[in-house]
């Protein structure tokens, strides 16, 4: 599933990753299932983004939450703690833009991309996100033998100054800026690493 990560060709990128091994490939079988679960439902993803940790939800084009596994097309609302999006509910928005699932004796994978998009909900064409349309944040998930593992990797991360205000381009400049030497990596590693936690 990595050759479905864009290539890096502008700004900032980062890479995140955790992992945990099994005794054998039968229990790493089983817990891929549910950190599968954990990773389709996208509107508990806050639950293992440890401290100051950002809200997610999962919205179709009208805004509604959905409550149900992600499809291509759906809409993502992200409110970023402390500096929050100036638009009218406060979040920066993305779209799901490609889903791939595989499933092989040795190896599971799921992967979710994710492109910063316009607030469908409101008349206005501008990227209602810190990041600007060219950047993608990709979720991986998978399971090779007995090893479990979650990745984050953005790609092409430049601060969104499309027709934005001077306040938000301050304020996406900041979470911009934070996400690439930071914020970004502190909040996957820990986004990564609840992922996979095995509770048992």
């Amino acid at each position: 599933m990595h050759e479905k990560i864009p290539p890096q060709r502008k700004g900032a990128k980062t890479d995140t990753s955790s992992e945990v091994t099994f005794d054998t490939p039968v229990m790493a079988q089983k817990h891929f299932i549910t950190v599968k679960k954990r990773f389709l439902d996208i509107n508990s993803w806050e639950l293992f983004a440890g401290e100051e940790k950002a809200e997610f939800a999962l919205r179709d084009s009208k805004g509604e939450l959905l409550l149900r596994s992600p499809e291509t097309g759906d809409y993502m609302t992200i409110k970023v703690p402390g500096l929050h999006n100036t638009g009218p509910d406060g979040y920066d928005w993305v779209q799901i833009e490609e889903i791939e699932n595989e499933a092989t004796d040795n190896r599971d994978c799921a992967y979710i991309r994710v492109r910063p998009v316009a607030n469908p909900t409101v008349p206005e064409n501008s990227t209602a996100h810190f990041f600007d349309k060219e950047a993608t944040s990709n979720f991986l998930i998978w399971r090779e033998g007995n090893t479990v593992g979650a990745e984050v990797h953005g790609r092409n991360e430049t601060p969104n100054m499309e027709n934005a205000s001077l306040l938000d381009k301050i304020r996406n400049g900041l979470v911009a800026v934070g996400g690439m030497f930071i914020a970004s990596e502190f909040q996957w590693s820990s986004f990564t690493a609840g992922l996979i936690k095995n509770d048992e």
